[in-house]
């Protein structure tokens, strides 16, 4: 698949992902199926906030196409429709013109689907809406993940002209499937292949439209919604900000990785890659702060080496020492020594 390290490192919203499992995953066949070797969990599915990479993403797609065969987007279509692509859906179709719809599309289409960017621009009378992928997948990894990207731009902007059209072209960067004129039927609009990018086109003259469902305040919480997501997704150090924090909060004892995860509202695999983005390990990160209590623990001399390990929860003194000698050059020198009657720390003369 593609470059699989790479595509792990790029994360993507949960939506699709359910959408797909719940709409083609309807036997515990199925079901199974299309999990398989995409190490998502019924906790992340549970999840509101969890989220995927496109690993993952694509893994599914895969396993997709291999239960149901070629073209197998085109049996569910109503399942592209505006609900399948939160804020972003209700963004577009509240715009107030379909100008905005389409800077929205613009700006914060790759926050849901990371693995292309859109682009619109002029093209004559018409106007270009290009697809361009930007992540290491395969022809028949991206073709039925672009067949669904066509059908949901395909239902948004119907649905935001308060119409079904017959104007819009699509255009494929493949060869000609032997679905093909399935898809036509589904897309309703002349399908194209071998085309130099994968692009859809429709008349310039929509940008004045005033889209049916306009309405500002939904637009504008839509708009902010999208745009927390973006932050989120392409600042990972902000997620590293957020641990950091949370371990410093913590209470005696220590808080392992599971526990964060469920805190900031994400799954395990997520967390460990978001971290990697910011160049860091979880481990590393805790080890940091348990060195920075230990410091306050040893200069204070009022506690145990026992005690001081089960406020920093270690199973016993020794694995504590070690810790020290890891953490401070001196730190034989500055562990406390605990008397043989009453374990508690006896102070060392200055």
């Amino acid at each position: 698949m593609g470059n699989a390290a790479e595509l792990e490192r790029l994360p993507m919203t949960m939506g699709y992902f359910r959408l797909v499992l719940r709409g083609f995953g309807d036997t515990a066949e199925r079901r199974a199926a299309l999990l398989e070797g995409t190490g998502v969990e019924d906790e992340d599915l549970r999840s509101p906030s969890a989220d995927i990479s496109v690993f993952q993403q694509v893994r599914q797609i895969e396993n997709a196409s291999a239960l149901w065969g070629p073209g197998w987007t085109t049996l569910r279509p109503k399942l592209w429709d505006i609900p399948a692509h939160g804020a972003l859906g209700v963004a577009v179709v509240s715009a107030p013109t379909l100008a905005d719809s389409l800077k929205v599309m613009q700006r914060y289409g790759h926050v849901r689907t990371p693995w292309f960017k859109i682009s619109v621009r002029p093209h004559g009378r018409e106007t270009l809406v290009e697809f361009r992928i930007t992540a290491p997948i395969e022809t028949e990894q991206w073709r039925p993940m672009m067949e669904i990207a066509f059908m949901a731009v395909r239902a948004m902007l119907d649905t935001a002209l308060g119409r079904v059209s017959d104007e819009m072209g699509f255009h494929f960067a493949c060869t000609m499937p032997d679905y093909a004129d399935r898809l036509s039927t589904t897309l309703g609009g002349p399908v194209k292949f071998t085309a130099r990018t994968n692009y859809i086109t429709f008349p310039a003259s929509w940008h004045t439209v005033v889209p049916e469902h306009v309405d500002s305040s939904l637009f504008a919480h839509a708009v902010a919604e999208l745009e927390e997501v973006r932050a989120r997704f392409e600042a990972p150090t902000s997620l590293r900000t957020q641990v950091e924090r949370l371990l410093r909060t913590m209470p005696a004892g220590r808080l392992d990785l599971p526990s964060v995860a469920r805190a900031l509202g994400v799954s395990r695999r997520t967390l460990a890659r978001r971290l990697a983005e910011a160049d860091t390990r979880f481990r590393l990160l805790l080890d940091d702060e348990l060195k920075a209590r230990a410091g306050r623990l040893l200069s204070s001399r009022e506690f145990s080496r026992p005690e001081m390990a089960e406020q920093l929860g270690y199973r016993d003194p020794t694995s504590f020492s070690r810790a020290c000698r890891r953490w401070f050059a001196d730190g034989a020198e500055v562990l406390p020594q605990v008397s043989r009657t009453s374990g508690k720390a006896r102070p060392r003369p200055d």
